[in-house]
């Protein structure tokens, strides 16, 4: 966070004259809870909207997109929650999000047993089953999609959209 305090020092730099930040020097202790404070509302703000909400304690989660998104459970269980999939969540094993598309391999699971791979077309949200990767490799050729070789854990796919800056943004 003292990265995020220096840029904003030196963003103030450039709009105020050097009698401000001379005035910030003296009074430290005040400025220090006043930015404090406007940070930890900035990252309170982020941290409750779409994108910056990862959800906390045992579960996680990644936004895809058309206010979708990929769920996990426990650090074991990801799933997803398509409008059409008649038992309401869907285990998922690995999966690659792509424009409108979340497209993967689904997890075998005791209650439901789907087809092993999937297209979810996000904005209409409906979800197509394929019997085999060969099928699914086709349809993905003719959609311009992620062929399954592309397809990574819900750990591998965390990683890479909090990588970076949005891993410090996280509360």
């Amino acid at each position: 966070y003292s990265i995020l305090i220096i840029v904003l020092l030196m963003i103030i730099r450039k709009f105020k004259s050097n009698e401000y930040l001379e005035r910030v020097k003296k009074e430290k202790i005040k400025y220090w809870f006043v930015y404090g404070l406007l940070i930890s509302i900035g990252l309170f703000v982020y941290s409750i909207t779409y994108w910056g909400n990862h959800e906390l304690g045992d579960s996680a989660r990644i936004p895809i997109g058309n206010s979708k998104e990929v769920g996990e459970t426990n650090g074991t269980t990801a799933y997803i929650e398509p409008k059409n999939y008649p038992y309401g969540a869907m285990m998922v094993h690995s999966f690659v999000a792509s424009r409108n598309y979340l497209t993967g391999k689904t997890e075998v699971s005791p209650v439901d047993r789907p087809k092993p791979y999937f297209s979810w077309n996000l904005k209409k949200d409906e979800i197509i089953f394929f019997d085999s990767e060969t099928e699914y490799n086709s349809f993905a050729n003719k959609y311009n999609l992620p062929k399954s070789s592309e397809f990574k854990t819900f750990r591998e796919n965390y990683r890479e959209y909090y990588g970076g800056i949005r891993f410090w943004l996280l509360p």
